[in-house]
């Protein structure tokens, strides 16, 4: 099953996406109201709505309001490798983690905003994670039973605001800077996550490429260890890591300037693009 959120006639909405088509929820129910629900009863429901094209709305980000976003930092080894010379071969025994704002969500279609006041905008291709059933003191072996969907995202970077400190939460929150969609697909459609593979492009070439079975914490491991210092409440987002092949590490950079298109593929999952403009 597919949902998404959208913009129809000026109103917030979600809904059960099929093919080319929406069936939207009755105004005032939202994705996160409704994904610690029995999402095939709900998507059972939606069927029986009028269907609307996706052409006639504009998406927002998939949950657009979380609570909490999680973001993991440096979860595959070739990107530990390419950031961090430091830290070739070391595994770090715990995974790193910052947070992100939920105003710095777009949608599919949205424009990233590239800041005035940056000069090296960059792209992360990334898996988000969206939790259903709220836990806390989660086990690896039961961190799956919570997950109510997953998700492309966009850790788009400001790269010299977040090496101005120790702290990256800086350069990881500006608008416009975490395109998070276009669809939460349940796992019943994924597959095994594990398997899937990660694309992420610019203008149409392949910065990063990865199967997903590549990340150091795995993502019941993320999950588990998330919930030992907060509650996961649903809506909550988890965003994954990002593969080796980021822009500001190439000679010379690769970067996400005005007038270029990124995209993050996941096999199974859809397609998030976005262009850039500048501020």
């Amino acid at each position: 099953m597919k949902f998404a959120t959208v913009t129809h006639q000026g109103a917030l909405r979600f809904g059960l996406v099929e093919g080319d088509a929406i069936h939207l929820a009755a105004h005032g129910l939202t994705l996160k109201s409704v994904v610690a629900g029995d999402l095939a009863a709900i998507a059972q429901d939606l069927r029986s709505r009028p269907a609307i094209p996706l052409d006639a709305v504009q998406f927002a980000p998939v949950i657009p309001d979380p609570a909490q976003i999680f973001c993991a930092g440096l979860n595959y080894q070739h990107h530990r490798d390419e950031t961090r010379p430091e830290h070739r071969k070391a595994y770090p025994e715990h995974p790193v983690i910052f947070m992100r704002f939920a105003t710095s969500l777009c949608g599919h279609g949205a424009q990233i905003v590239k800041p005035r006041n940056s000069d090296v905008v960059d792209y992360e291709g990334e898996l988000a994670v969206i939790i259903g059933k709220p836990g806390r003191y989660l086990t690896a072996q039961t961190a799956m039973d919570h997950v109510a969907g997953v998700a492309c995202f966009n850790d788009v970077s400001m790269r010299d605001w977040q090496m101005k400190g120790e702290q990256w939460g800086p350069g990881k929150n500006f608008p416009t800077s975490g395109p998070f969609g276009p669809y939460m697909v349940t796992l019943d459609e994924t597959g095994p996550l594990e398997e899937l593979e990660l694309r992420t492009l610019l203008d149409g070439e392949i910065m990063q490429r990865s199967k997903l079975d590549f990340l150091i914490f795995d993502i019941p491991t993320l999950i588990a260890y998330c919930s030992q210092f907060c509650e996961l409440l649903p809506g909550d987002v988890i965003v994954t890591g990002t593969p080796g092949g980021v822009g500001f590490t190439r000679r010379p950079m690769v970067l996400l300037e005005p007038g270029k298109v990124v995209s993050v593929e996941i096999d199974n999952v859809g397609r998030l693009e976005n262009s850039v403009i500048a501020q």
